[in-house]
């Protein structure tokens, strides 16, 4: 039952990283005005979210509900996204502030999966799916610095 237990926290890991993403996003959403920036924005906004359906459904398979983010840490996310847009809404200072979650996102997601090595081979594949989204966006978002 550990093998189990550790595969439902490991996908609840990976379903709150990319809840995170969702949140950060929606939050920035509504403070950029520069269309390729926004565009951009929209299409994280949707990978993340494949990411977080797809942890769903694997944690329901396994009889389990997802357990949300924080409220803390939501509105931590929302409070800094409105100072650091407060600051600087344009391109460059947004890309900015996007890698540094990103990297942070790779950190966390990387000491997950090194830690949940005996967990299932598919919900490893999503942690690197979403290990690899995070490196893809930080790549994608360079020609905005």
């Amino acid at each position: 039952m550990e093998n189990g237990k550790s595969t439902v926290d490991f996908l609840s890991e990976i379903y709150r990283g990319a809840k995170m993403g969702v949140e950060t996003i929606n939050n920035l959403l509504t403070k950029v005005d520069n269309n390729n920036i926004y565009d951009e924005l929209k299409y994280q906004l949707r990978t993340y979210e494949e990411i977080a359906s797809e942890a769903c459904t694997e944690l329901e398979r396994r009889k389990s509900e997802p357990k949300d983010i924080s409220m803390f840490n939501k509105m931590s996310a929302k409070m800094s996204v409105g100072i650091n847009t407060l600051i600087s809404n344009n391109p460059s200072h947004v890309a900015d502030m996007l890698i540094k979650g990103n990297t942070m996102g790779v950190t966390e997601m990387t000491k997950s999966l090194n830690s949940h090595q005996c967990s299932d081979k598919e919900i490893q594949a999503l942690a690197d799916r979403f290990i690899k989204l995070e490196q893809d966006n930080i790549d994608r978002l360079k020609k905005f610095l």
